[in-house]
């Protein structure tokens, strides 16, 4: 790294400008995740299964929820259990498929063969 790489790198990290970078890499933090390629170590994968099992925990209780009012006689019916189960279940789903994503690794994609093969004999 040259003298000038480094001092571009210190002063972008003094920025007092903290949303724009944030995002950045939140943004990034995700793309990696979804993009199927990057390499988790076995903490990193408990970890990520730990927090897909969260949102399936909440999610479940968001559907008991949801089931109870339903069931529920008289008018003491919560109209919002349906908005909140529907919040709650599409949460989950998102990372169900950053968990699957994270947890089972790409398979490399085999190269195919173009054009035609030369024989070994002359």
């Amino acid at each position: 790294m040259s003298l000038k790489e480094w001092e571009r790198d210190v002063i972008n990290r003094q920025r007092n400008i903290v949303f724009p970078d944030t995002a950045l890499n939140q943004g990034r933090f995700y793309r990696n995740i979804a993009s199927g390629r990057a390499v988790f170590g076995r903490g990193q994968k408990v970890g990520l299964l730990l927090l897909v099992l969260y949102f399936l925990a909440i999610a479940l209780m968001a559907l008991a929820s949801f089931i109870d009012d339903l069931l529920e006689e008289g008018s003491r019916r919560n109209p919002d259990s349906l908005i909140y189960f529907a919040y709650l279940s599409g949460t989950f789903c998102f990372w169900l498929f950053v968990g699957l994503r994270g947890l089972i690794p790409e398979r490399p994609k085999r190269k195919r063969l173009t054009g035609y093969r030369r024989s070994t004999k002359s």
